[in-house]
């Protein structure tokens, strides 16, 4: 599933820096069933905040960055669901509701 393998893909690669860093990393992810709906959400720490413009990634490592979750938005919009990202100082978060 293209959905949780890029999200998933995107937690590790990030928290493996963290994890350079700090010596701590946890991963969340919460797969749940709600009124006939699909919801996945995950929570990784980061090194750094992430810039989030109209659900998408601007880039700090050129033209590729980001390309995973431009995926995981074309997969949510042909089957009718909704994206949302999020990202502070500590923490990047991405709830996918199909």
């Amino acid at each position: 599933m293209i959905l949780l393998s890029n999200l998933l893909d995107n937690a590790i690669r990030e928290s493996e820096k963290v994890l350079k860093n700090t010596g701590k990393a946890v991963i969340h992810l919460k797969l749940e069933c709600e009124d006939h709906k699909l919801i996945f959400a995950i929570r990784n720490p980061v090194t750094e905040k992430v810039e989030i413009e109209n659900d998408t990634i601007k880039s700090k490592r050129g033209n590729h960055h980001g390309i995973g979750l431009l995926n995981v938005k074309a997969v949510v919009d042909k089957y009718g669901g909704d994206m949302v990202l999020s990202c502070d100082e500590n923490e990047f978060k991405a709830v996918v509701i199909l």
